[in-house]
Protein backbone atom coordinates (compact mmCIF):
# COMPACT_ATOMS: atom_id res chain seq x y z
CA UNK A 1 0.00 0.00 0.00
CA UNK A 2 1.27 3.14 -0.48
CA UNK A 3 1.60 6.00 1.65
CA UNK A 4 0.21 9.05 0.49
CA UNK A 5 2.14 12.57 1.81
CA UNK A 6 -0.14 16.01 2.26
CA UNK A 7 1.42 18.94 0.92
CA UNK A 8 2.31 21.31 4.20
CA UNK A 9 0.18 24.82 3.75
CA UNK A 10 -2.51 23.85 1.92
CA UNK A 11 -5.80 25.55 2.94
CA UNK A 12 -7.87 22.24 4.02
CA UNK A 13 -11.41 22.50 5.33
CA UNK A 14 -12.32 20.47 7.92
CA UNK A 15 -15.61 17.98 6.89
CA UNK A 16 -17.84 16.14 9.44
CA UNK A 17 -19.44 13.48 7.59
CA UNK A 18 -21.20 12.81 11.01
CA UNK A 19 -21.90 16.25 11.44
CA UNK A 20 -23.64 16.33 8.22
CA UNK A 21 -25.77 13.22 8.82
CA UNK A 22 -27.48 14.65 11.79
CA UNK A 23 -28.33 18.08 10.04
CA UNK A 24 -32.36 17.37 10.15
CA UNK A 25 -32.79 19.73 6.81
CA UNK A 26 -30.52 17.76 4.89
CA UNK A 27 -32.57 14.50 6.03
CA UNK A 28 -35.89 16.10 6.13
CA UNK A 29 -34.93 16.82 2.42
CA UNK A 30 -33.75 13.45 1.40
CA UNK A 31 -36.54 11.53 2.92
CA UNK A 32 -38.90 13.96 1.14
CA UNK A 33 -37.29 13.45 -2.14
CA UNK A 34 -37.13 10.04 -2.27
CA UNK A 35 -40.76 9.95 -1.28
CA UNK A 36 -41.86 12.24 -4.30
CA UNK A 37 -40.18 9.86 -5.91
CA UNK A 38 -41.85 6.96 -4.52
CA UNK A 39 -38.67 5.73 -3.61
CA UNK A 40 -38.94 3.41 -0.26
CA UNK A 41 -35.85 2.10 -0.57
CA UNK A 42 -34.24 5.60 -0.42
CA UNK A 43 -36.15 6.44 2.46
CA UNK A 44 -34.79 3.53 4.87
CA UNK A 45 -31.14 3.89 3.61
CA UNK A 46 -31.64 7.73 4.72
CA UNK A 47 -33.06 6.87 7.92
CA UNK A 48 -30.01 3.79 8.35
CA UNK A 49 -27.76 6.53 7.74
CA UNK A 50 -29.09 9.21 9.95
CA UNK A 51 -29.58 6.36 12.67
CA UNK A 52 -25.88 5.33 12.16
CA UNK A 53 -24.82 9.06 12.90
CA UNK A 54 -26.63 8.83 16.30
CA UNK A 55 -26.16 7.29 19.56
CA UNK A 56 -28.39 4.13 19.74
CA UNK A 57 -27.62 3.81 22.96
CA UNK A 58 -28.73 6.67 24.01
CA UNK A 59 -32.25 6.41 21.88
CA UNK A 60 -32.99 3.09 22.72
CA UNK A 61 -32.84 4.37 26.48
CA UNK A 62 -34.99 7.06 25.44
CA UNK A 63 -37.35 4.67 23.59
CA UNK A 64 -37.63 2.41 26.77
CA UNK A 65 -36.59 -0.34 24.40
CA UNK A 66 -33.76 -3.03 24.02
CA UNK A 67 -31.82 -2.37 20.95
CA UNK A 68 -32.20 -5.61 19.48
CA UNK A 69 -35.82 -4.11 19.05
CA UNK A 70 -34.64 -0.99 17.37
CA UNK A 71 -32.61 -3.40 14.85
CA UNK A 72 -35.55 -5.45 14.01
CA UNK A 73 -38.02 -2.90 13.71
CA UNK A 74 -35.77 -1.03 11.33
CA UNK A 75 -34.57 -4.44 9.17
CA UNK A 76 -37.86 -5.23 7.86
CA UNK A 77 -37.31 -2.49 5.55
CA UNK A 78 -41.10 -1.49 6.02
CA UNK A 79 -41.59 0.07 9.56
CA UNK A 80 -44.97 1.47 10.21
CA UNK A 81 -45.52 4.49 10.22
CA UNK A 82 -46.32 4.63 13.58
CA UNK A 83 -42.91 2.99 14.29
CA UNK A 84 -41.25 5.83 12.55
CA UNK A 85 -43.53 8.24 14.37
CA UNK A 86 -42.07 6.93 17.57
CA UNK A 87 -38.47 6.78 16.57
CA UNK A 88 -38.85 10.76 15.33
CA UNK A 89 -40.50 11.85 18.83
CA UNK A 90 -37.61 9.58 20.73
CA UNK A 91 -34.88 11.30 18.90
CA UNK A 92 -36.50 14.63 19.86
CA UNK A 93 -37.09 13.93 23.12
CA UNK A 94 -35.56 15.70 26.03
CA UNK A 95 -32.93 12.88 27.67
CA UNK A 96 -34.14 12.32 31.18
Amino acid sequence: MLKQRIKRNLDLIGYSPTEELLDETLIRNAIWECLKNNDSVGVMEVLDSYLEALSKDALCERMEIARSTLYHSLRVKNPTLKTLAKLVSAVHAKPN
